[in-house]
């Protein structure tokens, strides 16, 4: 099949990791993919990486005069391409698509996915461009109950397709973990705690660092041990030492930065922690530590309660919550592998409730 995925995302946020994660899959899977999105822009850079087939137009613009060119660009691309199926995952230029399936109800099947814990706006407009596409598509299930809620769409008309990542890629190494513990300075006995992600205070590190220090000097957990896999953004890696010398952990503490060593670094961990107070439609960081069958131990923020182990989720902000968690929690884990992903979106696809 011919795929046009429309990635008109100006980061590589979750909504854009989904959107080209998931054109590379169809590629390696055999099926011819465009991934259209705006001029050099890292969602673009990121699909040039895998070697996927990109188109760039300004899709994003209010002026009229680009509008209008940016109408003519596609039309010639769809001309060009004719794509089984265009898959929107921004609103932006999705209202065109729609007005092409007007013109046309047998040209292409329309999709529009979601990975955007942001609820759809309400008004005609949108219900009307949403009841023209063939099926919607969300990240996570508390997305899809407010597009029910917000446009009245039929339940069967959304699935719900979780990313996935590369099992093969994401898997525990008793090589990789001995060798970053050594480097970090800890033993088998030690039991490591990390938490991976951009310094941002959405991502919870704040709460995690208290909980942590609760741990050891509360509850005498004194070989326990924190990693922060990640790199400055809101927060600064100043900002984070702080914390972690307000609570009295900086010693039994590592801060790693970027690291090409992913991997290792999560086979290194006993548990992983999504901590998060915000967001949250997709979690790959949840996915990848899964995937090498590392326990995770998650806030009850986004998807994070229909991906993780039910009595592995606290109440976001609660820190006595959080180290109890950390205490006690299943190590039940569940994978969300590329080819799951793969089945489940082309099941979505091909459905024509």
């Amino acid at each position: 099949m011919r795929f046009l995925h429309v990635v008109n995302v100006r980061w590589y946020n979750a909504t854009a990791w989904y959107a080209v994660n998931l054109s590379k899959i169809l590629k390696d899977y055999g099926h011819d993919v465009i991934v259209l999105g705006l001029p050099g822009t890292p969602p673009m850079d990121k699909a040039g990486q895998y070697h996927l087939e990109t188109a760039e137009f300004d899709l994003n613009t209010n002026n009229p005069v680009k509008v209008f060119l940016n109408i003519l660009k596609v039309n010639k691309l769809l001309k060009r391409f004719n794509p089984d199926v265009v898959n929107c995952h921004r609103g932006e230029f999705f209202w065109y698509f729609a007005f092409k399936k007007v013109l046309n109800k047998k040209s292409f099947k329309l999709i529009r996915t979601r990975g955007d814990i942001r609820e759809p706006k309400k008004g005609f407009f949108n219900y009307f461009i949403h009841s023209v596409c063939d099926r919607i598509i969300t990240s996570a299930e508390i997305i899809k109950n407010k597009y029910v809620e917000n446009l009245g769409v039929s339940p069967s008309k959304i699935s719900v397709v979780y990313g996935g990542v590369d099992d093969k890629k994401f898997i525990y190494s008793e090589k990789g973990r001995a060798k970053v513990r050594e480097e970090m300075g800890f033993g088998e006995k030690d039991y490591v705690v990390g938490i991976v992600g951009r310094f941002d205070y959405v991502k919870g590190h704040e709460n995690l660092i208290k909980a942590v220090g609760k741990l050891y000097y509360a509850k005498g957990m004194e070989n326990i041990r924190l990693v922060l896999i990640g790199y400055e953004t809101n927060l600064s890696n100043e900002d984070i030492k702080n914390l972690l010398k307000e609570n009295g952990i900086e010693e039994i503490s590592v801060i790693t930065g970027y690291r090409d060593d992913i991997a290792d670094c999560l086979s290194a961990l006993d548990l992983g922690v999504v901590a998060s107070t915000g967001s949250e439609a997709v979690c790959r960081v949840a996915f990848e530590i899964m995937a090498e069958g590392i326990p995770v131990v998650a806030s009850d923020v986004g998807v994070l309660p229909e991906i993780i182990p039910e009595e592995n989720i606290y109440s976001k902000n609660d820190i006595d919550g959080l180290a109890d968690k950390i205490m006690h929690h299943s190590d039940k884990t569940f994978l969300f592998s590329e080819k799951k992903f793969y089945e489940d979106y082309m099941k979505a696809v091909n459905n024509n409730v």
